[in-house]
């Protein structure tokens, strides 16, 4: 076997050791981490696919999410190989990207992104019901707001991820008690958050009182709770159920559109990207730069561009062949609506 092993060695040395020459440096540069980040186009997804709307309501068009593939720390490898990739962003990543999420495990990654689809999706409801109702339509929905619950935490933070904030004594209201039943005062004190405001979570069934500081912080997303059995129209989520923050604006002008009798798709593929509000706001996102080619890959036909991102947008836009695609900004969730029934 040995005898072996050097005759092959001594045949083909030449093309081992060229073999060589270019395979490790392949792996070294394939396997080597730096401190950058890749974002890539994604795709688009039907709204319809992840949740299920009793109603008769045909609709001819469609409402599609948009996400972008991300790459943290990409390899040597791939930064080489999209140097040259206009469709593709890249950086370096912050210090704080870096080492400030470093503590976050990964059932806590998890459990944040359940809590941000949720958000979402149920504020998403809310505004769509809401419009339905304001504009004579026979729907209904019973709900109320169950105030904010944390997705990240200061590595030297008292605060986990899954605390249900309930209480909050706030600077601005002069550490008067606010709860969360109080919507408008409680959102306020939370936006408006100062050193020393003190807190109230819910964990586990116990509660615990924190104060707000440089290194005690948080971020969260608030919830509405929503009474799945007297809802009108019913609303059921399917197994394949994905989403986020991002697709706020696009999932309430879905559930809007397949319960109420006017089919705002005028069967045009729409798609486009925002955050939506509980007061009906379109926020910005990132991944603008990617997000506006996969629609056009998709052959939507209208995109909604929050206004924060459309200056962005609108440079990727004309820079592109974006075929018939319309690319139209919005402030509000009644802008993206005034605009369909325009049509």
């Amino acid at each position: 076997m040995l005898s072996s092993l050097k005759y092959f060695f001594k045949r083909f040395w030449v093309v081992i050791l060229i073999a060589l020459i270019i395979n490790v440096p392949l792996i070294v540069m394939g396997t080597t981490r730096t401190n950058s980040y890749l974002t890539l186009k994604g795709d688009t997804m039907k709204f319809n696919s992840v949740l299920d709307i009793e109603t008769d309501y045909k609709e001819e068009g469609s409402f599609s999410t948009i996400y972008v593939i991300s790459f943290n720390h990409s390899t040597i490898l791939q930064n080489i190989l999209v140097e040259n990739d206009l469709t593709i962003a890249k950086g370096e990543l912050s210090t704080s990207t870096t080492t400030g999420s470093n503590h976050i495990t990964d059932k806590e990654s998890y459990d944040a992104g359940k809590i941000q689809y949720y958000s979402s999706i149920n504020e998403s409801i809310v505004m769509a019901y809401n419009k339905a109702i304001s504009t004579g339509n026979n729907v209904s929905i019973d709900y109320y707001f169950d105030g904010y619950y944390v997705t990240w935490y200061n590595q030297t933070s008292l605060f986990r991820v899954g605390d249900h904030i309930v209480k909050v004594y706030p600077h601005i209201y002069n550490g008067e008690e606010i709860s969360y039943t109080d919507e408008e005062r409680f959102r306020n004190a939370l936006n408006s958050r100062y050193v020393n405001d003190r807190y109230v979570v819910e964990r586990n069934g116990v509660e615990y009182e924190f104060v707000l500081t440089a290194d005690n912080n948080f971020y969260g997303y608030s919830k509405y709770e929503i009474n799945m059995d007297t809802i009108s129209p019913k609303v059921k989520f399917k197994d394949n159920a994905i989403g986020g923050p991002s697709g706020g604006l696009l999932q309430a002008l879905s559930i809007y559109n397949r319960i109420t009798e006017a089919d705002l798709t005028h069967g045009l593929k729409i798609s486009g990207t925002g955050t939506i509000s509980y007061n009906g706001k379109v926020g910005a996102i990132g991944g603008i730069a990617q997000k506006v080619p996969t629609a056009v890959d998709d052959n939507i036909d209208i995109f909604f561009c929050p206004k924060d991102n459309y200056e962005e947008a609108k440079k990727v836009y004309d820079s592109i062949n974006h075929k018939n695609m319309k690319l139209v900004m919005v402030e509000t969730f009644e802008d993206a609506v005034d605009y369909l029934e325009a049509l």
